[in-house]
Formats: C-alpha cells, structure tokens, sequence
C-alpha cells in the first residue's frame, strides 16, 4: 500500500530501527493491533543531510523543512538519535519522483509482549 501523496512514511535503513523509533515515540497504548510494514526501493542512496546538532530540535526542524522546501532529493539519511551510528530515511512528498516509488505489499507486524514489559526479568 502506498501512502498519499502528503501523508507521511517513517522509514529506516532497518526494521528493528524503525520499530525502536515507533516505540520511543508513541505511547504503547497508541500501537494499532493490525500494525504493518513495507519497504521502498530507491532508484539511488540517500545523501546524507546534515544538522548541527541532533539535540536541538528546532533547528532539525528547520534543516528537515528547507530540504523538503528544496524538492532536489527524493529521499535523505539521518542519523537515528536512538541510536546514533544508524539511519532513519526521510522520503521527500514533494519530490518529482515521490509518487513513482514502489513499495511491497504490507506485510503484518506484531511487537513483542517483552517489550512492554516494566520491569527488568532475571535471565
């Protein structure tokens, strides 16, 4: 399924990154039982877009926004701030060649009850 032309796709070089970013920023209660993924296969590798500091939001904000603005990439390498030595991708929706991606049919994805648990287990 792929997504309209102005909603957004959270993408990753990597699904294991992709469901880390999904749990750091959504309340588990907010996780929707038929949870899916698909991948996107890019014409090129992303360019890595650069910010000064992973720790000032605005001012990723505002890189993230100019580049979009720009529309001269399809798509854009971030390090990921959990954790740092991976990226996220960021796919441009103004970008000419945006609606011509393809992606893979959805697949289900369920995450671990582990994950969820409060308090640290014995091994």
């Amino acid at each position: 399924m792929e997504p309209d032309r102005y909603s957004s796709a959270f993408t990753a070089q990597h699904l294991s990154l992709a469901c880390l970013e999904v749990l750091v920023h959504l309340d588990k209660g907010q996780l929707p039982r038929d949870y899916v993924w698909s991948k996107v296969n890019l014409p090129r590798r992303p360019e890595f877009l650069h910010v000064a500091s992973l720790q000032d939001v605005p001012s990723c904000q505002a890189t993230g926004n100019a580049w979009v603005r720009t529309g001269n990439q399809l798509a854009a390498q971030v390090p990921s701030i959990v954790i740092p030595e991976e990226f996220n991708i960021l796919l441009n929706p103004i970008h000419v060649d945006y609606t011509a991606l393809t992606w893979s049919e959805p697949q289900p994805f369920r995450f671990d009850s582990r994950l969820f648990v409060t308090e640290p287990q014995n091994l």
